[in-house]
């Protein structure tokens, strides 16, 4: 895993009940006091609600600056018993601190993803932990899921999904939850990726993997264009994002 870069700091914290935390900011954008971001009480002044979900993003303000705030909880069945806590082995091997430094990694690529703010990983027993992520704001952007959910996109749109998608492909970026929720378009027309948790940066990318994560992508349209009232989503759309993904991976 690649080492933080100069303008990343570390230091030790105090976490929920007076567990002993670990926390990493960018220092360039904040100090040690972001550790109030992942208090409860400080997150309810801050922004629309303090106890989210799973799979939730909270949006909260501090200064002139916009955040999002994300806890880690546990899928499938092991969520329902255990929900935040996972088996600690290595500081750099937990879930936050793998994103915090895989999304550093990935803006050194000038791939378009949310700037990590700060990170916190809890130690809630000798052998578990649990913790948060803090990231930038993509200003001026919706989902993928929002806005197909109240009106079309053009094909040129969708073409664009498709080229974002192949450039993270090149620089061999597995995501492992390619969805529409994760997709995130601009007022100006650029595409972001977000949300990768448990993704990574592999040695080689095969056309497998890659095709793997384009089919999710499209199960996850799918199952919306199913499960909602309103979802603009036809085959035409999937065949002009795959039009845009394929010219850029032959342009390389």
């Amino acid at each position: 895993m690649r080492l933080p870069t100069v303008h990343c700091r570390q230091f030790e914290g105090k976490g929920s009940q007076g567990k002993k935390s670990q926390i990493i900011y960018d220092s360039e954008i904040v100090g040690p006091d972001c550790e109030q971001f992942f208090d409860r009480e400080w997150l309810a002044r801050h922004c629309d609600r303090c106890a989210p979900k799973r799979g939730q993003a909270v949006l909260f303000s501090n200064g002139d600056g916009e955040f999002v705030y994300k806890r880690y909880h546990r899928g499938g069945l092991p969520g329902r018993m255990v929900k935040r806590s996972y088996w600690y082995h290595d500081l750099d091997e937990t879930r936050m601190w793998r994103e915090f430094h895989l999304l550093d990694r990935m803006r050194s690529l000038d791939l378009p993803v949310p700037r990590p703010v700060a990170a916190r990983c809890e130690k809630l027993s000798p052998l578990t932990y649990g913790g948060e992520l803090v990231t930038e704001k993509i200003p001026d952007s919706q989902s993928l899921t929002e806005m197909l959910s109240r009106a079309p996109l053009p094909a040129e749109a969708w073409s664009k999904v498709g080229r974002a998608i192949a450039g993270f492909h090149r620089q061999r970026v597995y995501h492992a939850d390619l969805n529409a929720s994760n997709i995130l378009l601009t007022r100006a027309g650029e595409v972001f990726l977000v949300d990768f948790d448990k993704s990574e940066i592999r040695e080689k990318l095969t056309a497998r993997a890659a095709l793997a994560n384009l089919q999710r992508l499209h199960r996850s349209l799918c199952k919306l264009r199913r499960r909602l009232p309103v979802f603009h989503f036809a085959e035409d759309d999937w065949r002009a994002l795959r039009s845009g993904y394929d010219a850029a991976v032959a342009a390389g």
